[in-house]
Protein backbone atom coordinates (compact mmCIF):
# COMPACT_ATOMS: atom_id res chain seq x y z
CA UNK A 1 0.00 0.00 0.00
CA UNK A 2 1.37 3.39 -0.98
CA UNK A 3 1.53 6.41 1.29
CA UNK A 4 -1.73 8.29 1.29
CA UNK A 5 -3.25 11.68 1.83
CA UNK A 6 -6.63 11.49 3.53
CA UNK A 7 -9.41 14.06 3.89
CA UNK A 8 -12.07 13.77 6.57
CA UNK A 9 -15.34 15.64 6.06
CA UNK A 10 -16.10 16.92 9.55
CA UNK A 11 -19.76 17.24 10.48
CA UNK A 12 -20.95 19.14 13.54
CA UNK A 13 -23.54 16.61 14.71
CA UNK A 14 -22.41 14.22 17.45
CA UNK A 15 -24.22 11.22 15.94
CA UNK A 16 -22.20 11.72 12.75
CA UNK A 17 -18.90 12.43 14.52
CA UNK A 18 -18.91 9.41 16.86
CA UNK A 19 -18.60 6.86 14.02
CA UNK A 20 -15.56 8.82 12.77
CA UNK A 21 -13.97 8.49 16.23
CA UNK A 22 -14.52 4.72 16.12
CA UNK A 23 -13.20 4.44 12.56
CA UNK A 24 -10.08 6.45 13.41
CA UNK A 25 -9.22 4.27 16.40
CA UNK A 26 -9.27 1.12 14.26
CA UNK A 27 -7.61 2.59 11.14
CA UNK A 28 -3.97 1.85 10.28
CA UNK A 29 -2.39 5.32 10.11
CA UNK A 30 1.10 4.01 9.25
CA UNK A 31 0.68 4.57 5.50
CA UNK A 32 -0.75 8.08 5.77
CA UNK A 33 1.40 11.17 5.25
CA UNK A 34 -1.24 13.91 5.42
CA UNK A 35 -4.67 14.30 6.97
CA UNK A 36 -6.97 17.15 5.99
CA UNK A 37 -9.92 17.86 8.27
CA UNK A 38 -12.49 19.88 6.35
CA UNK A 39 -15.65 21.66 7.44
CA UNK A 40 -17.74 23.78 5.08
CA UNK A 41 -20.36 26.09 6.58
CA UNK A 42 -23.45 26.35 4.41
CA UNK A 43 -24.35 29.90 3.36
CA UNK A 44 -28.04 30.65 3.12
CA UNK A 45 -29.83 33.56 1.52
CA UNK A 46 -33.15 34.64 2.97
CA UNK A 47 -35.50 37.22 1.47
CA UNK A 48 -36.47 40.05 3.79
CA UNK A 49 -38.79 43.01 3.30
CA UNK A 50 -36.00 45.25 1.99
CA UNK A 51 -33.78 42.74 0.20
CA UNK A 52 -31.80 39.57 0.67
CA UNK A 53 -29.73 38.59 3.69
CA UNK A 54 -26.80 36.17 3.55
CA UNK A 55 -26.25 34.01 6.63
CA UNK A 56 -23.69 33.69 7.97
CA UNK A 57 -22.30 36.90 6.55
CA UNK A 58 -18.54 37.38 6.25
CA UNK A 59 -18.20 39.12 9.62
CA UNK A 60 -20.15 36.40 11.44
CA UNK A 61 -18.15 33.69 9.69
CA UNK A 62 -14.88 35.34 10.75
CA UNK A 63 -16.15 35.44 14.33
CA UNK A 64 -17.03 31.72 14.11
CA UNK A 65 -13.61 30.72 12.75
CA UNK A 66 -11.68 30.40 16.06
CA UNK A 67 -14.41 28.21 17.58
CA UNK A 68 -14.66 26.04 14.45
CA UNK A 69 -10.88 25.73 14.22
CA UNK A 70 -10.69 24.61 17.85
CA UNK A 71 -13.51 22.12 17.19
CA UNK A 72 -11.52 20.57 14.30
CA UNK A 73 -8.37 20.38 16.42
CA UNK A 74 -10.22 18.75 19.33
CA UNK A 75 -11.91 16.21 17.05
CA UNK A 76 -8.61 15.43 15.32
CA UNK A 77 -7.25 14.24 18.68
CA UNK A 78 -10.20 11.85 19.00
CA UNK A 79 -10.02 10.52 15.43
CA UNK A 80 -6.33 10.40 14.54
CA UNK A 81 -4.05 8.00 16.39
CA UNK A 82 -1.40 9.51 18.64
CA UNK A 83 1.06 7.32 16.71
CA UNK A 84 0.41 9.31 13.52
CA UNK A 85 3.63 11.02 12.42
CA UNK A 86 2.41 12.95 9.36
CA UNK A 87 1.00 16.43 8.87
CA UNK A 88 -2.49 17.53 9.86
CA UNK A 89 -4.21 20.39 8.03
CA UNK A 90 -7.44 22.15 8.98
CA UNK A 91 -9.71 23.70 6.35
CA UNK A 92 -12.69 25.94 7.09
CA UNK A 93 -14.76 27.64 4.45
CA UNK A 94 -18.32 28.65 3.67
CA UNK A 95 -20.30 28.26 0.49
CA UNK A 96 -23.83 28.11 -0.88
CA UNK A 97 -23.03 24.56 -1.95
CA UNK A 98 -20.90 22.72 0.63
CA UNK A 99 -20.76 19.73 -1.73
CA UNK A 100 -19.19 21.75 -4.55
CA UNK A 101 -16.80 23.48 -2.14
CA UNK A 102 -15.73 20.09 -0.75
CA UNK A 103 -15.03 18.74 -4.25
CA UNK A 104 -12.99 21.85 -5.00
CA UNK A 105 -10.96 21.45 -1.78
CA UNK A 106 -10.38 17.76 -2.52
CA UNK A 107 -8.96 18.66 -5.93
CA UNK A 108 -6.72 21.37 -4.43
CA UNK A 109 -5.32 19.09 -1.71
CA UNK A 110 -4.90 16.15 -4.11
CA UNK A 111 -5.99 13.59 -1.51
CA UNK A 112 -6.31 9.85 -2.23
CA UNK A 113 -9.24 9.16 0.07
CA UNK A 114 -12.19 11.05 1.56
CA UNK A 115 -13.75 9.70 4.75
CA UNK A 116 -17.33 10.83 5.30
CA UNK A 117 -20.03 9.90 7.79
CA UNK A 118 -23.64 9.18 6.86
CA UNK A 119 -26.99 9.20 8.62
CA UNK A 120 -27.77 5.88 6.95
CA UNK A 121 -31.25 6.85 5.76
CA UNK A 122 -32.58 4.51 3.10
CA UNK A 123 -35.88 3.80 1.43
CA UNK A 124 -38.70 6.28 1.90
CA UNK A 125 -36.84 8.21 4.64
CA UNK A 126 -34.01 9.07 2.24
CA UNK A 127 -36.08 9.35 -0.93
CA UNK A 128 -36.62 13.12 -0.90
CA UNK A 129 -33.31 14.18 0.59
CA UNK A 130 -30.08 14.24 -1.40
CA UNK A 131 -27.39 13.83 1.22
CA UNK A 132 -23.93 15.31 1.40
CA UNK A 133 -22.55 11.76 1.45
CA UNK A 134 -24.43 10.83 -1.74
CA UNK A 135 -22.97 13.88 -3.48
CA UNK A 136 -19.45 12.98 -2.36
CA UNK A 137 -19.81 9.40 -3.61
CA UNK A 138 -21.00 10.69 -6.99
CA UNK A 139 -18.68 13.65 -7.55
CA UNK A 140 -15.54 13.24 -5.43
CA UNK A 141 -12.28 13.24 -7.43
CA UNK A 142 -10.91 10.53 -5.09
CA UNK A 143 -12.07 7.33 -3.43
CA UNK A 144 -14.71 7.76 -0.73
CA UNK A 145 -14.97 5.67 2.43
CA UNK A 146 -18.40 5.97 4.03
CA UNK A 147 -18.58 5.46 7.79
CA UNK A 148 -22.04 4.33 8.85
CA UNK A 149 -23.72 5.05 12.19
CA UNK A 150 -23.79 2.42 14.92
CA UNK A 151 -26.27 -0.38 14.40
CA UNK A 152 -26.43 0.10 10.60
CA UNK A 153 -25.13 -2.79 8.52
Amino acid sequence: MSLQKIAIAMPMEEKLVQPLHDWGQSFDWSQVTEVHLIHVVKKNVSPLEFGLVEMPDEKTFQEMMPTLDQYLRDEAKKIISSQFKGEIYYHLSRDFSPEEEMVSLLKKTNVNLLVVSTRGKHGFAGLFQSSFTDQMVKFSPCDVYVVRPHGKN
